[in-house]
């Protein structure tokens, strides 16, 4: 079986290394397309560099395309690609909720796919987090708090200003969203500095903590969660990749990545990423059906941010599903 041929389109500069890293390990590294290629002192090794999207599409002839672009030409470039055939993935917000259902529509009749998920949902401890929930061995949560710090995130663009990255704000909602299920309301308060604190509830009824920051100190980046189950287990994921769960002097998992041995792409998702990506391609796997509901808690966090009020999250059940009719009629 021949490697899938991919593309990357956007900001290689700006792009995590770990994920061209990744999308080399996993297909044949096709085309790149930056329209301003001269901004930087190398590009990606490439058969093909590109700087207008129609002839990447039409002459390269990628069976994927990797994008890394500002938030507001990303829904204009998705469906480029879907119209030409083309499955895409983004590593971030692709765009708003209500246009997602648009691109699903479209992405269906050309029988492509679009998969907009966080690379952090395949690092290997919030898989094994998962598979602890799943399986029963951690009871029913009861709190869950959830840290998330990056040192000076570039914004792309006038479209990204709120007080952390939207992108930051998805990954959360995506982290959440796979592990404790969907967010039912949500109230933030944002501070100047680029920090959001978020408190609400899942549709279980669980208590959620999020604390954003877009530009913390260097010995606070990364990402941590810690979970409690109502039998007083306690799971936490650390900044350094590490896991552990138990219950008192039980201990019910461990997982401790080598900073030795430990392969960054690997650790940070991007590798389980883009094999999801290439195996997915052709296969005639239906869409990621959580991807609206994502959209909609990020929608509701940013949209909370900057009202300081409680926000609903919609549902994307619920956006789909027809009015009742009227009795008697």
């Amino acid at each position: 079986m021949n490697p899938s041929r991919l593309a990357f389109v956007g900001s290689t500069h700006l792009a995590s290394p770990w994920l061209l890293h990744a999308l080399r390990r996993h297909g044949t590294f096709e085309a790149v397309c930056d329209e301003n290629p001269r901004r930087e002192g190398r590009l990606p090794q490439a058969r093909w560099t590109y700087t207008d999207l129609d002839s990447l599409l039409r002459e390269a002839e990628p069976d994927g395309v990797v994008l890394h672009l500002p938030e507001r030409e990303r829904h204009r470039v998705i469906k480029r690609c879907l119209s030409a055939g083309v499955s895409v993935l983004i590593a971030g917000v692709p765009c708003t909720a209500a246009k997602f259902e648009r691109l699903s529509l479209i992405a269906n009749l050309a029988g492509q796919r679009v998969i907009a998920v966080s690379p952090m949902r395949f690092a290997p401890a919030i898989l094994l987090a998962r598979r602890l929930i799943e399986s029963g061995r951690f009871g029913q949560p009861m709190s869950i708090v959830l840290r998330s710090t990056r040192r000076g995130a570039p914004r792309e663009g006038l479209d990204d200003q709120g007080p952390v990255p939207v992108d930051q704000v998805f990954e959360a909602a995506d982290l959440l969203h796979v592990i404790a299920g969907a967010l039912s309301e949500v109230t933030c308060v944002a501070q100047p500095e680029g920090a959001v604190l978020s408190v609400g509830r899942t549709t279980t009824n669980t208590p959620v903590s999020i604390l954003l920051h877009a530009s913390g100190p260097p010995e606070t980046l990364g990402l941590e969660l810690e979970m409690r189950s109502i039998d007083g287990s306690c799971l936490r994921i650390e900044r350094s990749g590490a896991l552990n769960c138990g219950n008192g002097s039980r201990v019910d998992a461990h997982y401790q990545p080598s900073l030795v041995t430990s392969d960054p792409a690997v650790e940070l998702g991007y590798d389980g990423l883009m094999g999801e990506f290439v195996r997915q391609l052709g296969s005639g796997c239906p869409l990621d059906p959580t991807t609206p509901d994502i959209l909609f808690a990020a929608e509701a966090i940013l949209s909370s941010a900057r009202t300081g009020r409680r926000v609903q999250v919609k549902s994307a059940e619920a956006e789909r599903r027809p009015s009742d009719p009227v009795r008697g009629v």
